[in-house]
């Protein structure tokens, strides 16, 4: 890993794998862990979720609601922040995303998930472990829920590439009839 870069105005890419907060003096600022480099961002991990949501054109409140509508009511509902060739980039928060101390992780940075004396320790697919003060159940739980999102949204990206009527067959049938009486009765 380089040296830690300091930086603002950061948004979230495939290479992002987490943001972690970091409270220095009063102040909380980002520690970001990509695959190959980890950087300091002088803001809170939320506003920088919050801002690459926007820039992808979507908002946190949207992003929740359309998990909610796949996982339910849930208080840490892992969000789709973007997608790229249909692939989503989906993050996964340890805590409420109000909570000053939640940590969002990339659903496909996780290499591991294992017990700790003080919660669970994360392997990340860059070699990197981080220490969350979060149950190795929730976290699994967390990775389960991003794994049935991710689900969704490919079921809902395969349906961009089917005809109306391939998804609807009762319907087919139905104006197909429709036709043929219309054809009958201009006879």
């Amino acid at each position: 890993m380089d040296k830690k870069k300091k930086t603002t105005n950061y948004h979230i890419s495939f290479e992002t794998l987490v943001l972690k907060p970091i409270f220095k003096e009063n102040k909380m600022s980002t520690q970001v862990i990509e695959q190959k480099q980890e950087l300091l961002v002088y803001e809170k991990p939320k506003s920088i979720v919050v801002r690459s949501l926007k820039y992808y054109g979507n908002t946190l409140k949207n992003a929740v609601i359309l998990s909610k509508e796949k996982l339910g009511d849930r208080h840490k509902t892992p969000i789709i922040v973007a997608h790229d060739f249909g692939v989503p980039f989906i993050f996964l928060p340890t805590m409420s995303p109000r909570s000053p101390h939640n940590v969002w992780i990339s659903l496909h940075g996780i290499d591991d998930i294992v017990p700790d004396e003080m919660g669970c320790i994360v392997h990340l697919i860059n070699g990197t472990n981080i220490k969350l003060n979060a149950s190795t159940t929730t976290m699994h739980r967390q990775f389960t829920f991003g794994v049935l999102l991710e689900k969704e949204f490919q079921k809902k990206q395969r349906r961009l590439n089917r005809p109306f009527f391939y998804q609807q067959p009762d319907i087919q049938r139905k104006n197909d009839d429709k036709e043929e009486d219309d054809d009958k009765k201009e006879s």
